[in-house]
């Protein structure tokens, strides 16, 4: 049989390149629709759901408190302290111009769905259409785990983070690679700097992989070329934010607050973040069956000794050694895990299909999936699909039932819209539903007062200034700072929850 010569160029016909884009499309399509659908099924996990419109988490509720003051012309970071990215607060105010109060969910499901598509996408690069299905929904099994009620930080970073793995692998596996992946590439990274920094793990591993390659191929001008790339497409997130933060002199407290505070929430200054703590917090995120897999498939694959396996084993730890900073074992932390697991799973099903005998390579997808499907996949969706009917019967119901209600009609009709409140604690829903700004820079105090105490010390000068009408201490807060301020400025005690224990009591105070 004649052997073509190395330098014999075969050319595709024109019909099979076309049918190879028809089916491709198709396929994308697909994906895309049930990646959607996904989303949509996902979504019931949420308070904020249309149909549920329940309260929002405590981290949310802080992002729609900054989000409300915006909406009165204050500013995140000077007139109201959070220490989260600004774009955490320009997200959920879309989602305000969307429809007020829910609109974020619509933002968080065009998140989860890019996150869906995406996975699949980065599956796809290793194993066929059904074994990349399974893969992706295997490393979706951890959301059920990390969602606790959606709009953090995480879960916005998610598709940032899938889509520049997904660039980042395809180049590295195919060489494919243009200007436009590379400035969405730094898109992702400019969005995901401006939410929180240690998230950014994937970019440090393969910009440096990628550097260290074309170093040593001599590759010069294609290395700056995807410099300056890669730099633009930062720079089209974090400059405009800039921009606006100068504009409206924020950005001193913009770096204060999210620079200098989060060092110290993430360090060891007095003692309260111990690196006993980070250790503990690692291993914690570090054990799920899905992670575990996902890391001793990545060290099976290193016997390739191929540097795209390396790096990834580098970049699945470095993930984990980032989230776990600050010592806290925070469950929607681990969401970032979720798009950084599906590639090594996916290695498992593209390692099956490459076994010469057919029908074992089959069977062993079969009785993978099986198992993926029973234990990891199917409960966490099976649960969530058999409350959509219950949820769908009570999405007309208005519960007046809950203790932030009955504190929102106190305000109500106690307080002018124009009046400021205050809540010593950290119970920012309060303001959302009753629609009150907070007095003093601080909607919060715990934990933040307790990382600076000068926080404690400034919003209690300031609560002095501005003696709000209305004070509310969270169950738990109720100490000697507050209770000689009450005392002192003739506060009035209007409600309590549990008017036999102060000390494990939502309780309301009102100026007389």
């Amino acid at each position: 049989m004649m052997q073509m010569n190395k330098n014999t160029i075969t050319h595709k016909s024109p019909n099979a390149t076309f049918n190879s884009i028809v089916f491709k499309n198709k396929e994308n399509i697909s994906a895309l629709l049930i990646s959607v659908m996904l989303a949509l099924i996902f979504g019931f996990n949420s308070p904020l759901h249309p149909w549920i419109k329940g309260e929002a988490g405590v981290d949310s509720s802080v992002f729609k408190t900054v989000t409300m003051m915006m909406e009165r012309g204050y500013m995140p970071y000077r007139d109201s302290f959070d220490h989260k990215g600004p774009v955490i607060y320009i997200f959920n105010w879309f989602g305000n111009r969307l429809c007020p109060y829910i609109g974020i969910w619509i933002i968080e499901i065009i998140a989860i769905t890019i996150t869906f598509f995406l996975m699949y996408k980065i599956a796809r690069l290793s194993c066929g259409i059904t074994a990349s299905f399974i893969s992706a929904l295997t490393a979706v099994s951890l959301l059920f785990i990390y969602y606790e009620g959606g709009n953090f930080t995480e879960e916005y970073a998610m598709p940032c983070i899938a889509a520049g793995l997904y660039y980042f692998l395809d180049y590295l596996i195919n060489n494919k690679i243009n200007n436009k992946r590379i400035i969405i590439s730094g898109i992702c990274l400019g969005i995901v700097l401006m939410l929180r920094p240690n998230m950014i793990s994937v970019w440090i591993v393969y910009c440096v992989m990628i550097a260290i390659v074309l170093t040593k191929k001599k590759e010069f001008k294609k290395l700056l070329g995807f410099a300056l790339w890669f730099s633009l497409g930062i720079a089209v997130v974090i400059v405009p934010v800039l921009i606006w933060l100068i504009a409206n002199n924020d950005l001193y407290y913009f770096f204060q607050d999210y620079i200098i505070f989060n060092r110290k929430y993430t360090s060891t200054e007095g003692g309260r973040i111990l690196f006993s703590s980070k250790w503990s917090a690692f291993f914690h995120f570090s054990e799920s069956s899905v992670y575990i897999i996902a890391l001793f498939s990545i060290l099976y694959h290193l016997r390739n000794k191929k540097a795209i396996n390396i790096s990834y084993l580098v970049y699945l730890v470095l993930t984990v050694v980032l989230m776990v900073m600050s010592g806290q074992i925070y469950g929607h932390y681990g969401m970032i895990l979720v798009p950084a697991v599906v590639y090594p799973i996916s290695l498992v099903f593209g390692d099956v299909q490459r076994i010469k005998e057919t029908n074992t390579s089959q069977a062993l997808i079969i009785l993978i999936s099986l198992y993926l499907l029973s234990v990891m996949i199917m409960p966490n969706w099976l649960g969530t699909i058999k409350g959509i009917a219950s949820i769908y019967e009570k999405k007309d119901d208005i519960s007046n039932n809950s203790l932030a209600t009955e504190f929102k009609y106190i305000i109500e009709n106690t307080t002018d819209e124009d009046d400021k409140i205050s809540v010593y604690g950290n119970w920012d829903i309060i303001y959302v539903l009753s629609n009150r700004a907070h007095a003093t820079r601080y909607s919060y105090l715990f934990p933040i007062g307790q990382v600076m105490p000068e926080i404690m010390d400034e919003y209690m000068e300031s609560l002095q200034e501005e003696l709000p009408r209305i004070i509310i201490v969270q169950n738990g807060r109720y100490d000697e700072n507050i209770q000689s301020f009450l005392d002192d400025n003739d506060y009035q005690l209007r409600y309590s929850s549990n008017p036999n224990n102060q000390s494990d009591s939502y309780m309301l105070f009102i100026k007389k």
